[in-house]
C-alpha cells in the first residue's frame, strides 16, 4: 500500500512541472508547445531572459527580448496551429519554451463561494546537449 501511495505522490509530483527532454547539438528539435492556434511563444531562457516570438504583428516571426531588441530567429520555423521548429538546436536554445493563445476568453464572475480550479501547468523545458 505505501508503494501504490508513494508512486502516486512521485506521478503527481511530476505531472505538476513543465514537459522536459533533451536533444542533441546540431539536430532538428519539433516542439508541440500548444494544441491551438498560438498568438506568439515565449521562452525563459537559462539565465533568466524572456524572449517572445512573434505569430502576428509587426514582429512577425523574430524573437524579441523584453527591451525590444530583435534576436537572430532564421533558425526557427513555426508550424500550425502550435508547433516551432528549431532547424539546428544549439546550447543556446536551452529553455522553457511557451505560448500565449490567439484566442483568450473573457473574464467571467464567478458567484460568491465559487472558484475555477487554474489549468494543468503548460510548457516544454528543452536542454541541448
Amino acid at each position: 500500500m505505501k508503494t501504490l501511495i508513494l508512486l502516486a505522490t512521485a506521478i503527481g509530483a511530476t505531472s505538476a512541472f513543465a514537459f522536459g527532454f533533451a536533444a542533441d547539438a546540431g539536430k532538428e528539435v519539433t516542439l508541440p508547445v500548444a494544441q491551438e492556434k498560438v498568438k506568439a511563444f515565449t521562452r525563459v531562457l537559462k539565465n533568466g531572459e524572456k524572449q517572445t516570438y512573434n505569430i502576428v504583428g509587426p514582429n512577425k516571426g523574430t524573437w524579441v527580448d523584453a527591451k525590444g531588441k530583435k534576436i537572430p530567429s532564421s533558425n526557427f520555423v513555426f508550424r500550425e496551429p502550435g508547433t516551432l521548429v528549431i532547424k539546428k538546436a544549439t546550447k543556446g536554445d536551452s529553455a522553457v519554451y511557451d505560448y500565449e493563445p490567439l484566442v483568450t476568453l473573457p473574464p467571467t464572475i464567478l458567484p460568491p463561494g465559487a472558484h475555477i480550479d487554474p489549468g494543468n501547468p503548460t510548457g516544454i523545458e528543452l536542454t541541448v546537449n
